[in-house]
């Protein structure tokens, strides 16, 4: 699991809580990740506007006060970081989950997404549901230019890099854009047959993270502790399975029900009853069966949640109250 989902991290470019904080079924703003792999442009919200072109009826512009004075929609939905382009293995679990409120794209048929330097597409089956949106606000608050403000367009289900950030023109198209972030980073490759298969990074396979107990916390011997943490997917979760033995065996843990596109909590009841170090592991399941197959699955979708908890016997020393640990 990567570092950085034990301390935190506070970069320039890269802001993200360590995962015990992610206790909350909706994430504060101040613990939701934000990263900029290029930074942040110069943004002049009285002069933004965002274009509707390419094959469509009739072309627009926008403002952002007509964007404002549209039908609003709230959507809760998990929102998960895909990873570092240049390193596709790498699982980094960076998520949260939040409210997006803005203007559904339902009545439009968008197929291809383009901001200068930065290209994006997705099927137009997908854009044409009435929860993808050009979103203004996270969390009841307007989005800010850090997160992709003051208009972000937002594709629940699907990794955050298709979320795209400060969004100008959409742009319906017949064929793939053909950009650098759509044609060579962000696709997923394997070998099949003698050839190479590539699928774009698009939806998001069944993930799950145990947030408590967390790293190498001390759990009292034959007391009953809870091992809680989230899981979520492009599809809803249907089954989350907890081992407390490094994966040699594996338990149900329950699970909360799916609210529109959100992460779902899961806990499992768990009393240690031998002292040492015990790795607790997860996996979850969704309801779509191609999801979980392994061999659809890239490596940065495979990695299991993990935390190593050590047990003790407590013995209490009744003359001076300290207390000494028996492995």
């Amino acid at each position: 699991m990567n570092k950085y989902w034990f301390d935190g991290a506070d970069l320039p470019n890269l802001k993200q809580p360590p995962v015990r904080s992610l206790v909350d079924f909706l994430t504060p703003a101040n613990l939701v990740f934000c990263l900029n792999h290029m930074g942040v442009p110069p943004i002049d919200r009285a002069n933004w506007k965002v274009s509707i072109k390419g094959l469509v009826t009739r072309q627009v512009i926008l403002s952002l006060d007509e964007l404002r004075a549209m039908p609003q929609r709230d959507v809760n939905s998990f929102h998960e970081c895909a990873g570092h382009p240049s390193h596709p293995t790498v699982p980094v679990r960076r998520v949260a989950n939040v409210v997006w409120r803005g203007v559904p794209l339902k009545d439009g048929d968008y197929h291809g997404i383009h901001i200068a330097a930065f290209v994006k597409d997705l099927p137009i089956a997908e854009v044409a549901r009435d929860d993808v949106m050009l979103a203004l606000q996270m969390n009841g608050e307007d989005l800010e230019d850090r997160r992709g403000g003051p208009v972000r367009l937002v594709v629940p289900g699907y990794y955050g890099t298709n979320s795209t950030k400060w969004l100008a023109s959409l742009e319906l198209q017949t064929d793939r854009s053909p950009g650098h972030f759509t044609t060579v980073m962000y696709n997923d490759r394997h070998m099949q047959d003698g050839r190479e298969v590539v699928k774009p990074v698009w939806r998001v396979a069944p993930h799950s993270v145990i947030v408590a107990p967390v790293h190498e916390e001390v759990a009292r011997l034959r007391q009953q502790t809870v091992i809680c943490g989230w899981a979520w997917g492009a599809d809803p979760i249907e089954t989350v399975e907890v081992s407390v033995d490094g994966g040699l065996n594996w338990l149900r843990a329950e699970l909360a029900p799916r609210r529109q596109h959100s992460w779902q909590r899961f806990a499992f009841p768990w009393t240690p009853l031998a002292s040492g170090l015990h790795r607790l592991q997860c996996r979850c399941r969704g309801t779509r069966p191609a999801a979980n197959r392994r061999e659809e699955l890239h490596l940065r979708d495979r990695c299991i949640g993990r935390r190593c908890v050590r047990s003790f016997e407590w013995n209490m020393d009744r003359s001076s109250d300290s207390r000494r640990a028996k492995m």
